[in-house]
């Protein structure tokens, strides 16, 4: 999995604070920040955005991202118009990929199983191909497992609310894993810190931002 911020509002505190001094009628000052975000008036984080370029997230952590629609845009690989006639990447869960000890007793551990049920997958996409079914139909035999490119184009205020949704220790282990990447590389621009109020509004929700694979 990787995770590149590509681009961003170029001084977002600076574009959150302006737009929240128009609402309070005052010069744009930085107590105004702390103020907004305590109070839950988030709005104004709206007009800070971040564009994203995940790669080797499973399907199946995708179709969790997108269902995010308010203040998010997203651009996705596309299986009709991509092939993966020779390879198709994929992601293994850690629980399948490290068996533990008590399932080598048996001819086939959860990885080799995993695995088989993999290649499968590849070889019927594979013939379908070369009958000359096309991808955008040999495509439902590809897993959800299968890897993806993803853009992301989002504010301020909507990923803080996608990363006290899925920061959430009830959240799958996958996208969970790409949140605490994307705060990481948010984290390293100069932008208003409300990722605590984020985790607060999380935890009163019955919540813990404690990562356990």
């Amino acid at each position: 999995m990787q995770v590149k911020l590509v681009s961003h509002t170029p001084d977002p505190e600076k574009a959150i604070i302006e737009a929240a001094a128009v609402s309070y009628r005052s010069k744009p000052r930085k107590e105004i920040l702390d103020h907004i975000i305590k109070a839950g008036h988030w709005t104004p984080l709206e007009f800070a955005t971040f564009n994203f370029e995940i790669s080797g997230i499973s399907r199946a952590c995708s179709h969790q991202l997108v269902r995010k629609r308010a203040g998010v845009a997203f651009v996705q690989e596309s299986q009709r118009y991509v092939s993966y006639e020779k390879d198709f990447n994929y992601v293994t869960p850690p629980k399948i990929g490290w068996p533990k000890e008590v399932v080598t007793y048996f001819e086939d551990n959860p990885k080799k199983i995993f695995e088989k049920a993999m290649a499968a997958a590849q070889t019927a996409y594979g013939e379908l191909l070369k009958l000359g079914i096309p991808a955008e139909d040999a495509r439902f035999v590809l897993p959800n497992a299968c890897a993806t490119t993803i853009a992301m184009s989002v504010n301020y205020h909507a990923l803080l609310d996608l990363a006290k949704e899925r920061l959430c220790k009830k959240a799958q282990w996958e996208i969970r894993v790409l949140m605490r990447m994307i705060k990481k590389e948010v984290l390293v621009v100069k932008s208003v810190n409300g990722w605590e109020v984020a985790r607060r509004r999380s935890h009163a929700n019955g919540c813990s931002w404690k990562i356990s694979i």
